[in-house]
C-alpha cells in the first residue's frame, strides 16, 4: 500500500507554490490519498505523500525528491500512535528506521546505508 500510481499528473497553476490532490477516496467519502504537487502540466513532481485509514487517521506521510523517495516517512497504528518512523535517500533506505509497538516504545531499529541494511537491533529482548 505504500506506492499508488497515478495515470494523470494533475496540472497546476503556479510553478512555484504546492498543490494538494486527494488521488483517492475511502467508499465513506473520506481522503484515502493526497498528494502534493510542485511546478506545473507534465512538468509537475510529486512532492509529498499523505495516507489515511477510513476513519480519517493519518496512516503515513512521505516526501519525495525527483519522483522517489526522500527524506522522513512517518507511519501511524489506526489509533494515531507512531508505528514506523522511516529515512530515504534518493529512493534508498538510508538512516535509522524505528519500528514502534502500540504502546509507543521503540521495539525495532533498523540501521541502512544506501539501501543496505547493515544493522539491526531488537528492542524486544531485554
Amino acid at each position: 500500500m505504500r506506492r499508488y500510481l497515478f495515470a494523470l499528473i494533475p496540472l497546476c497553476s503556479l510553478a512555484c507554490s504546492t498543490h494538494r490532490y486527494v488521488a483517492a477516496s475511502h467508499p465513506n467519502g473520506k481522503p484515502e490519498v493526497i498528494v502534493y504537487m510542485k511546478g506545473k502540466g507534465e512538468e509537475a513532481e510529486k512532492v509529498k505523500e499523505k495516507v489515511f485509514y477510513a476513519t480519517g487517521q493519518l496512516e503515513y506521510v512521505g516526501l519525495f525528491q525527483n519522483g522517489v523517495e526522500h527524506g522522513e516517512w512517518l507511519y501511524y497504528f489506526e489509533d494515531g500512535t507512531k508505528k514506523y518512523v522511516e529515512h530515504w535517500e534518493n529512493g534508498q533506505e538510508h538512516g535509522i528506521h524505528l519500528d514502534y509497538g502500540p504502546d509507543g516504545s521503540v521495539h525495532r531499529e533498523l540501521h541502512y546505508d544506501h539501501g543496505r541494511l547493515v544493522k539491526e537491533i531488537d528492542r524486544t529482548r531485554r
